[in-house]
């Protein structure tokens, strides 16, 4: 016999506090419960264990299980099968495939990710994104440029990182701007306008009148496109 397989086992109590969770046959003599990377409860438990033997170990560490999973909600969620993913300002239903091809599709309102070991889905979606941007905010950051004219005369350098409180910044100095990997959740308007807005300080480092002048002849919108992005939460996309 396979140890440590899955079993194919509905538990009413975790299905009633909505807890995602696999359940293994262990080779080991003890029940054991823990949270994996993607926050998905692990219930391993010893081969030969009645049905009810396990249903009341989970049962008497429910309050735990409930505890853990609060606490991790919020860095798991992300990556948890039937979750909700945001690209371009669109929402789609996260659904994993575990199958021997590493791929993401988007079909309708679907995320489909196609990964060999459900510890890969989270990496899968963060590299996903970052190739994503790479072309998206590129093409938007070429037609800001273009938009701009002789008013910037070198083209500047494009990073793309994660940060906890910036969706974008500008360094005056290198000739180059930041862009948060956040911003692949958001529609291309908001991207568009934190581009045209670190471009701006290209030309004009400080938030002077010269600066919102030059932002507004560029993004008329541009208040309303930044009343958008201060009530949304950036998501760090689970820490990258």
């Amino acid at each position: 016999m396979n140890m440590n397989r899955k079993i194919d086992l509905k538990i009413d109590i975790l299905e009633k506090n909505k807890i995602s969770y696999q359940v293994r046959i262990s080779k080991g003599k003890r029940f054991r419960l823990y949270f994996n990377q993607l926050g998905i409860l692990i219930i391993s438990y010893p081969i030969g264990t009645k049905h009810s033997s396990l249903i009341e170990f989970i049962e008497n560490n429910i309050e735990w299980v409930i505890k853990k999973s609060l606490e991790l909600s919020s860095k798991f969620i992300t990556y948890s099968n039937d979750s909700q993913q945001y690209f371009l300002g669109n929402s789609y239903q996260l659904k994993i495939n575990i199958s021997k091809t590493n791929r993401i599709d988007l079909v309708n309102n679907l995320m489909l990710v196609s990964v060999n070991k459900i510890e890969q889905v989270r990496m899968k979606i963060i590299e996903w994104r970052y190739e994503q941007a790479e072309i998206i905010f590129q093409e938007i950051l070429y037609q800001c440029f273009l938009k701009m004219g002789i008013e910037l005369q070198k083209y500047p350098k494009l990073i793309i990182k994660s940060s906890k409180s910036k969706w974008g910044c500008c360094y005056f100095n290198e000739n180059k701007i930041m862009l948060n990997i956040a911003l692949t959740q958001v529609s291309p308007m908001l991207i568009e306008y934190v581009i045209c807005h670190e471009l701006t300080h290209l030309k004009y480092r400080n938030h002077n009148k010269d600066f919102y002048t030059f932002l507004t002849a560029m993004i008329p919108d541009w208040k309303q496109r930044e009343q958008i992005l201060n009530n949304i939460f950036i998501n760090n996309l689970g820490g990258i």
